[in-house]
Order: structure tokens, then sequence, then C-alpha cells
């Protein structure tokens, strides 16, 4: 329980960092992931409290939908920091997979392959804003994006 709270302050904390030194690539990452955390709510409303011996058919959506949005972010930023985000999420749905082929190994670490990604993707986000924010105070505004 302790654990839960704990990953609610540190996303609060993160967010309202990102919303205020931020540019548009770290609010972006923000508003996906206080997104996937409201997209959980009405998930545990249809399909109940997760079990850690199947997979969730809304946290598998859920988690593909921020893949694909944490990688178009990361493919478009000008910084480097969004793709340690999305490889992140990768390893998440990755884990959904490996549970679905019911691999042995993906039994006992389910948890942990679904769970710790998300606190690494909050301390990248809060770590990230952090070297925009320095970076912009030593060269001055620039580029959020790539060149297309």
């Amino acid at each position: 329980m302790l654990f839960v709270w704990l990953s609610r302050l540190l996303l609060c904390l993160a967010i309202l960092f990102a919303a205020r030194k931020g540019d548009e690539p770290e609010r972006l990452v923000a508003i996906i992931l206080v997104a996937s955390f409201v997209f959980d709510v009405p998930n545990h409303l249809i399909f109940g409290d997760p079990t850690w011996f199947e997979v969730n058919p809304g946290h598998f959506v859920i988690d593909v939908w921020a893949l694909l949005t944490f990688t178009w972010v990361a493919l478009r930023a000008n910084r480097g920091w969004p793709l340690w985000i999305s490889a992140t999420q990768l390893i998440v749905v990755m884990a959904h997979f490996a549970k679905l082929l019911e691999i042995d190994e993906a039994r006992r670490s389910y948890w942990i392959l679904t769970v710790v990604p998300g606190l690494l993707q909050l301390c990248g986000l809060i770590i990230g804003t952090w070297a925009h924010d320095a970076r912009q105070r030593r060269i001055g505004r620039y580029s959020a994006w790539r060149p297309a």
C-alpha cells in the first residue's frame, strides 16, 4: 500500500515539475503518464482488480497505446531522454506478450516487469525535465522538436 502512495506522489511531483519547467516534449510525456493512470480507473471497473496470473486486456491496450505515443514523442523530440521512456514502455509490452505466451520466467517476474518501468519513467521525466531546464539556462531557448 505504501508503494502505491509513493508512486502516486512521485507521479504528482513529476507532472508538476514537467508542467512548470518543461517544454512540449516534457509536457506530452507527462500527459501520457497521467492519461495512462486515468485510463486505468475504468479498466479496473470493467475488468476488475488485476491478478498476476493472467494478462489484463485493458492494461495491455493502455500499455500498447502508451508505447506508441511515447515512441512518437521520442522520435520527434529534440532530446534523448524520451527514448529511455519509450524503451521502458517496450519492456512492459514485452512482459505482456511473455505472459500471454506463458513463458515460465514471465510468471515470476510479471509484476516487476510491468510496475518498475513506470517508476523509471517518472524518474526519467524528472531527470529529463531537469536536463532541459539546465540546457535552456546554459544555451538559451532552443527548438523542442527535431526538424522534419
